[in-house]
């Protein structure tokens, strides 16, 4: 009997960390379990599509429903005892809307088949009473950072192991790009919303990036979704510096893979984006992370890059940017050295035996 898959928690591959995500776990999934039936549980099928997602079904919410069972109906008959109900889980249980999630679980429980909570960041300071009953009922849970699995083995849980965020296996594609002697930079309006003087903080660098040193910038966006769109205002930076032919607007088109090319290319990377911080390490591009939870952290930590993650809320001006990113240049080689040599190992342990065990 063919394996039959159910990946749910995806909101659309706009979040290039999310294609990036769903395309690495299904390409294991193909590689583990061939001729496999998987079906994506997807806010947005059109995206998914349009970047070539390799599901054999999309399903949709229904948007007219007025609870969660009703908008992830669809998703709910998916799911038979035979199904591995696997929850891309990223940071989802880190947002207040977390219990659609744990609902889809309940019911895969409810039916006997397999659950997991994959790849996925959890803020210490968010594990409350109710959550932790979801947490603990999960078959398996893959923490893919060291804050997450410390908190979850505190709290009691046997259910989880540590691993490195599946997306570090991701393939750059090539695309057409000419800049040399790059800073890959991208800014979200998440940070934003949370603390606004990251903007100038990110102007007074881009300007001492273009004054005192010889660096160009490539402005790269990484998640294009409606209500969350990096390139806005990133096509706000680029206007302000458009007197210089030395920083350029990366297009709004590309695939995860393509942007990791253009990240791996690069010098420098400094990323609101995690993900697009995964597509920098593990191209060994030295990192100055914006963080604001513990995947940015926790991944840092993890990798020895702590010195190089800025917690975007408590930036007050652009000194403390500045002063990270010349000691990230006084270090580079160091850096590049480091990462090069993590990587082979720090890849191989996004799966083990205990994993593939519910895979395959």
């Amino acid at each position: 009997m063919n394996r039959h898959y159910l990946i749910y928690g995806h909101g659309g591959s706009f979040n290039h960390g999310a294609e990036a995500l769903v395309c690495t776990t299904i390409a294991l999934l193909r590689q583990y379990s061939p001729g496999c039936r998987i079906t994506l549980s997807t806010h947005f099928p059109d995206q998914d599509r349009k970047f070539s997602i390799d599901a054999d079904e999309f399903v949709e919410r229904n948007m007219e429903g007025d609870t969660n069972e009703q908008i992830y109906a669809g998703t709910l008959k998916c799911i038979a005892p035979d199904t591995v109900c696997i929850h891309i889980g990223g940071d989802n249980y880190c947002y207040r809307n977390w219990q659609r999630y744990s609902m889809i679980h309940y019911k895969a429980l409810e039916q006997g088949a397999a659950s997991i909570l994959w790849s996925c960041s959890i803020d210490p300071e968010a594990i409350d009473e109710e959550m932790l009953k979801a947490l603990n009922t999960h078959h398996l849970i893959t923490a893919r950072e060291c804050i997450t699995y410390d908190a979850l083995v505190r709290c009691g849980l046997s259910n989880v192991i540590k691993v490195s965020d599946i997306a570090f296996t991701l393939k750059p594609q090539p695309v057409e790009f000419d800049l040399s002697n790059y800073v890959a930079l991208n800014i979200s309006p998440l940070i934003l919303r949370k603390n606004a003087a990251v903007k100038f903080a990110i102007e007074e660098l881009i300007c001492f990036l273009l004054d005192e040193t010889n660096l160009n910038i490539a402005l790269v966006p990484h998640v294009l979704a409606q209500t969350d769109n990096d390139f806005g205002i990133l096509k706000e930076l680029f206007i302000k510096a458009a007197n210089t032919k030395r920083i350029i607007l990366v297009s709004d088109k590309f695939s995860a893979g393509q942007y990791k090319s253009i990240i791996s290319g690069a010098r420098f990377g400094i990323f609101a984006r995690t993900h697009a911080t995964i597509a920098a390490y593990s191209s060994s591009v030295p990192t100055l992370a914006l963080g604001y939870s513990s995947k940015a952290f926790g991944i840092a930590s993890d990798l020895g890059m702590s010195d190089y993650v800025i917690n975007t809320e408590a930036v007050l001006d652009g000194q403390v940017l500045k002063q990270t990113f010349q000691k990230l240049m006084s270090n580079e080689q160091q850096i590049k050295k480091m990462l090069t040599g993590k990587m082979p190992q720090y890849i191989g342990n996004t799966v083990n035996d205990r994993v593939l065990t519910f895979l395959s």
